[in-house]
């Protein structure tokens, strides 16, 4: 009776009826009272913003006024996610703070499977509202659309966000600079593969260390942390960059290319969550090289890093110094062995072993 239930509320393919379009419009995140022409509304095909207005916003938080930079950014969600409306804001949101910029709207593609019914994807957009609302973010607008060329639903976004020129963080690493890691690496992943067998996974790891992994998931914002620090220490920050598909190793490459600068980094010093380590050991990948949302490189003059370092660690996952950037290099080294381009994610790696195992 369920699936005949179920069968009846699947959708149509093509777009989105008007009627169900109407239901998710009533939930576009934040309510803005100042910087929006044009909303999200039926029949709408784009969205207008008064910038001049949105400057006073943005500069109210660095107080300044001079003329903010517009900082832009696409993302989706492809990998399996509990939460992938709130993961899809955090990861789009994250990327925009690597340059200092505040988050202002985005808009949405959500594209589903005939499978999907008119309640899940409501669900869908009422995660994606709270998540916004959380965080003061506008859906401007979007496209929803029922398609035979998926086989789940596959989420996108194109996030807007502000910086002031004076705030804004370059990626111009520095002879010298420390080179600070925050956040558990592997988070991300760690959640995505305990989520994949949370209940096969009670019994070979511990209620204790399933409820860790799924909790790593649920902390996976570095905004908040790196505005905090660009604030205070804004001169003395050369580079952010946050590590997603390929891991911190994967980011740390990505940080020094086309640099002219080196590192040797003590892997011993990046933060992995025992978790991790043990479901890395289980499933035979590198956590180092696992999708980690949630965990930052940031690279500043040696002479504040300390100071930075605490500020990270106040109220969020540990922060420490993993090495420096050095001219002399010209390479980059992890434990004195020299670091190749990042291949594939090892999520790939886990999720595919993770068959076998349970």
């Amino acid at each position: 009776m369920e699936f005949l239930i179920k069968m009846k509320d699947q959708l149509s393919f093509g777009k989105i009826s008007l009627e169900i379009l109407s239901e998710l419009l009533n939930n576009c995140g934040y309510n803005r009272k100042a910087g929006i022409i044009q909303p999200a509304e039926l029949g709408a095909d784009v969205a207008v913003l008064d910038l001049q207005m949105i400057k006073d916003e943005i500069n109210s938080f660095y107080n300044t006024s001079s003329t903010p930079y517009l900082v832009y950014k696409a993302d989706p969600i492809t990998f399996p996610t509990p939460n992938p409306g709130r993961y899809l804001i955090v990861i789009n949101q994250n990327d925009l703070s690597t340059s200092g910029a505040i988050p202002f709207g985005l808009t949405v593609s959500i594209i589903v499977p005939q499978s999907t019914t008119k309640a899940e994807v409501l669900d869908i957009q009422k995660e994606l509202s709270e998540t916004c609302i959380e965080r003061k973010i506008t859906i401007l607008g979007g496209h929803t659309e029922v398609s035979e060329s998926c086989n789940k639903p596959i989420l996108s976004a194109s996030m807007l966000g502000f910086v002031p020129p004076e705030y804004y963080i370059p990626r111009l690493p520095k002879t010298g600079d420390a080179i600070i890691c925050s956040g558990w690496v592997g988070a991300e992943g760690t959640s995505i593969i305990i989520s994949e067998s949370s209940n096969k996974f009670k019994k070979r790891l511990g209620k204790n260390h399933v409820l860790s992994g799924m909790n790593l998931g649920e902390k996976l914002d570095i905004s908040n942390r790196v505005l905090t620090v660009n604030k205070k220490w804004h001169d003395a920050i050369h580079l952010v960059h946050d590590a997603t598909e390929g891991g911190i190793l994967g980011a740390l490459y990505e940080c020094f290319v086309n640099k002219k600068l080196g590192c040797n980094i003590e892997l011993s010093k990046i933060p992995l969550a025992p978790v991790t380590k043990i479901l890395s050991e289980m499933l035979d990948f590198n956590p180092y090289e696992l999708i980690s949302s949630g965990a930052f490189l940031l690279f500043c003059d040696k002479k504040y890093a300390l100071e930075i370092v605490a500020e990270l660690s106040k109220e969020g996952p540990p922060a420490t110094i993993i090495g420096y950037a050095r001219k002399e290099l010209d390479t980059i080294r992890v434990n004195n062995t020299n670091l190749h381009p990042p291949s594939s994610d090892q999520i790939i790696v886990a999720l595919n072993n993770l068959k076998n195992f349970l």
